[in-house]
């Protein structure tokens, strides 16, 4: 068997240092040290002829994905992938019934009601299309390597995947998350034994729940992270108390400096595939609190609280529990030794020579009905995405014209004031034209 090549192809709309690249960086370091030649792109016109197989790495961006099994079909090179998914629909029901009073970073009630009828909608047909797609890749791929058996239970649930092709790749962990400098932290940030969550300021991590469960508490809160949308970041820092501190993103170096001056580390998250940044919270000696919608137990066990990030309490009652508990230390070196990257790399090398050794090369194919309804779905979808930029152009040319009548009025006005200005009785005529 000769050398095997992988190019890693990725969603284009990957975050800064978003947790899936960051997983990626250390699975490709690993499988380079284990003789694995690995590239990455996110371009679908990346030539494949170098490479025995191409990785399909998250399929959050759906559009490219369908574009990438396509290509890896039309150059008869063998497909694989890591979905890195978890159920939406507790954020997906949540989100529909929002209401001003209780979520206003939901309502749309700024919108007309034809306008929030058709966010809606756009919002409803983009799930189904991410769905269809999910659907069409696990049909495509050779192999699947979900990142927890919650995951692959999902994955075989929801979109048919065989699970005789599935291989769980558990999450590595760096264990010098362990040696951070509190007191390096607390010179810098003065603040210690303070509840800390490292992610980004967004919906998703659900940054603004964390703060109204924690809005009558005097312990510190901690967040480390960018914040992609300024809009969310403004709400958020409107909700906050004083005891709450943004510190905006911070190098490896310093998140292992936070958490050894942390007590407590939250992700109350709609979702979380893996959370990252929990494992190394974990293996820095942080107390753990997660969204229930995820795979936290089986990556933790009975050392973790559970949270709906849809009720504010009991996010407060888990961090609340998380604190007053000793902080815990048995769990840190177990994870240390479970989860590494080495170990996800040997798993998947094994899959990659599994492949290479095939006399026929394995084509990437999915059935009629999966294409079918991914391209029902993605043409929906463009369709309401046109139509609402439709509406979004009529509406800034309504508001163009309103603005050019009121200018026109106003120098009008200036017009005559200034005219009036030079006659007597000018002061008894303004007046009148306030």
């Amino acid at each position: 068997m000769g050398e095997i090549s992988v190019l890693f192809w990725t969603r284009r709309r990957t975050a800064p240092h978003g947790g899936d690249l960051v997983s990626l960086e250390h699975t490709m370091q690993a499988l380079r040290a284990q003789k694995i030649v690995c590239d990455i792109s996110d371009d679908p016109a990346h030539a494949l002829e170098p490479y025995t197989l191409v990785h399909l790495y998250n399929l959050t961006d759906g559009a490219v994905a369908l574009e990438y099994v396509a290509r890896a079909r039309a150059a008869h090179k063998p497909l694989v992938v890591t979905p890195i998914y978890w159920s939406h629909a507790h954020w997906f029901e949540t989100r529909l019934r929002a209401t001003r009073g209780e979520r206003p970073e939901f309502f749309l009630g700024n919108l007309d009601e034809q306008d929030r009828a058709l966010s809606r909608e756009l919002f409803m047909q983009s799930e189904q299309f991410s769905r269809a797609t999910h659907q069409l890749v696990c049909q495509a791929a050779a192999h699947i390597f979900p990142k927890s058996r919650g995951e692959e239970n999902l994955l075989a649930e929801e979109f048919g995947a065989a699970r005789e092709k599935m291989r769980v790749v558990y999450n590595g962990v760096n264990p010098d998350y362990a040696r951070g400098d509190a007191e390096r932290f607390f010179q810098t940030h003065n603040v210690r034994d303070f509840i800390f969550s490292a992610a980004r300021i967004e919906e998703r991590k659900n940054t603004i729940g964390v703060l109204r469960a924690w809005r009558d508490e005097t312990i510190p809160l901690v967040f480390a992270g960018n914040a992609p949308d300024a809009n969310y970041l403004e709400l958020c820092k409107r909700e906050a108390s004083a005891n709450v501190y943004f510190i905006g993103a911070l190098t490896p170096a310093q998140i292992a400096d936070a958490l050894a001056a942390a007590r407590v580390h939250v992700l109350a998250s709609w979702w979380e595939e893996v959370g990252l940044s929990a494992l190394e919270a974990a293996v820095a000696g942080c107390n753990l609190v997660m969204t229930q919608n995820g795979p936290a137990r089986e990556y933790f066990g009975d050392d973790v609280v559970l949270c709906d990030p849809a009720d504010p309490r009991s996010i407060h009652d888990a961090i609340r529990a998380a604190y007053d508990a000793p902080r815990q230390t048995r769990l840190a070196s177990g994870l240390a030794e479970r989860f590494t990257w080495e170990r996800a790399a040997h798993t998947l090398r094994e899959c990659y020579q599994e492949i290479a050794a095939q006399p026929q090369p394995f084509i990437p194919r999915a059935n009629a009905e999966a294409w079918q309804a991914a391209a029902l779905a993605l043409t929906k979808l463009l369709h309401l995405r046109e139509t609402f930029s439709a509406r979004l152009e009529t509406r800034a040319r309504e508001t163009a014209m309103w603005a050019r009548e009121l200018e026109a009025i106003v120098i009008a006005r200036n017009a005559e004031q200034e005219r009036l200005a030079k006659f007597p009785l000018a002061r008894w005529a303004r007046k009148f034209l306030r």
